[in-house]
């Protein structure tokens, strides 16, 4: 049967269904026919993934230019960088020149989809100037954010995520920090996860501090605080190894006592201490495929 005989409302699925890659099976069927291309239209951007500097600002021109029925973008992965940043220091001096040009691209894409957007998973090298993200999503579902979190800057920001149920930040997080700045903006939140860090005297006392004042320190629906446990150091310089050491036991104490804590085995980090963009594109392509991680 050709596609251009299929009834409106059974091509219109078929065509929602399709279009969860990274949005090239949705350029693709512009091209199929007129029909095709018309019917597809409010599901061709419903799942894209925006790699490097110049395709985060040709999308961002693009979609600022689309009607708003036909730029529903559910589920978005979005880089500032291309993918060989993250192991590539040659790359690192330009994609560092032009990061606030592209930090503004960032937000120019998300205030286009914030009424649609359901789940994000950003990838960042460098210390963004925003905690999570620079702009309000009141119907944001799920976000992991890789890449480091400048925790010793005060955020003031207004963005809110009030239907925001999952939250995972690779990068190492202070727990006082994600107590005291980043959960205000996620009343909603069911599920965090984040990176306990290889040598940090102060991590186990914030994190027990923060689990001993749950009822005020973490949200009230939260159900499960997931940490990964630190990469093991190959030897004892400084006393990293002893530091490791005690940092697992007291995790592990602290799991037996809190039952919303669970321990999760370590990432794999690169040289800019964050995940692999690879890896990060592959989580994103199992949570839009309905994979959870929690």
């Amino acid at each position: 049967m050709e596609m251009d005989r299929v009834p409106v409302e059974i091509c219109s699925e078929i065509c929602a269904f399709a279009c969860m890659d990274d949005g090239k099976t949705g350029r693709a069927l512009s091209r199929v026919s007129s029909y095709i291309r018309e019917t597809s239209k409010p599901y061709k951007l419903q799942s894209v993934s925006i790699i490097g500097h110049h395709q985060l600002l040709a999308f961002a021109d693009l979609i600022e230019r689309i009607p708003p029925p036909e730029c529903q973008v559910r589920w978005l992965f979005i880089s500032a960088h291309p993918r060989n940043t993250a192991s590539d220091p040659k790359a690192l001096t330009p994609e560092y020149a032009r990061r606030q040009q592209a930090y503004l691209a960032v937000a120019r894409v998300l205030r286009v989809i914030a009424s649609s957007v359901r789940l994000i998973h950003a990838f960042f090298v460098f210390y963004r100037p925003f905690s999570l993200l620079p702009v309000s999503l009141p119907h944001l579902e799920e976000l992991a954010l890789h890449g480091p979190i400048e925790t010793s800057r005060e955020d003031d920001e207004e963005a809110n995520f009030q239907s925001l149920k999952h939250l995972h930040l690779t990068s190492f997080c202070s727990p006082s920090y994600i107590s005291r700045m980043l959960l205000k903006h996620t009343s909603a939140l069911v599920d965090l996860r984040f990176s306990a860090p290889e040598n940090s005297l102060s991590f186990i006392d914030e994190l027990t501090d923060v689990l001993a004042t749950a009822d005020v320190s973490l949200p009230r629906n939260l159900h499960k605080l997931y940490i990964h446990v630190p990469t093991e150091p190959k030897d004892n310089f400084m006393s990293m190894l002893d530091t490791y050491r005690s940092t697992v036991t007291s995790l592990q104490a602290l799991a037996a006592a809190h039952p919303k804590l669970v321990l999760l085995p370590p990432l794999r980090l690169g040289m800019f201490r964050t995940i692999s963009i690879q890896d990060a594109e592959k989580a994103w392509s199992e949570s839009t495929a309905g994979k959870r991680w929690w």
